[in-house]
């Protein structure tokens, strides 16, 4: 009995998988039977995790972590520089071309939203200037000496 246990742990075959982001895997599968497909998924589910970790901050745990330096080290590693907003807290990692590429989209993404929130509260004190000025002319609480 012991041989076949033997001969069947000796037997794989390797399976190459080839992400839509460029990353490569290769497989190392011991079952005929192991479902390439699930195996994928967690790949998949973890690489997720992993990014979604980046942009968490270890010790406040503020989803807002952001990068604020980047250098490429060779084709596939990055080594970036995160930043916490909240507690200031630096990290850096190295990673692959995709995270980096997602961690600037997430950064693009968030200082364009608190751009367009600035732009908001801007309008909207001014606009409620503008009627708290035009209520004073209106009650005569406006008199020339004010300018």
């Amino acid at each position: 009995m012991e041989p076949e246990k033997e001969k069947s742990l000796n037997e794989y075959f390797i399976q190459r998988v080839i992400l839509a982001q460029g990353q490569v895997f290769d497989l190392v599968c011991f079952d005929e039977g192991e479902s390439v497909d699930s195996i994928i998924e967690e790949i998949m589910a973890e690489l997720q995790r992993k990014k979604t970790e980046l942009q968490t901050c270890p010790l406040c745990k503020s989803e807002l972590v952001y990068p604020v330096e980047r250098c490429q080290l060779n084709d596939m590693e990055w080594r970036v520089m995160l930043l916490c907003p909240n507690c200031s807290c630096k990290r850096e990692l190295v990673v692959d071309r995709e995270t980096v590429r997602e961690l600037l989209k997430n950064a693009r993404v968030g200082r364009e939203s608190l751009m367009r929130e600035l732009d908001n509260m801007q309008k909207k004190n001014m606009a409620d200037e503008a009627d708290k000025f035009v209520a004073a002319l209106n009650q005569d609480h406006i008199l020339p000496i004010d300018f």
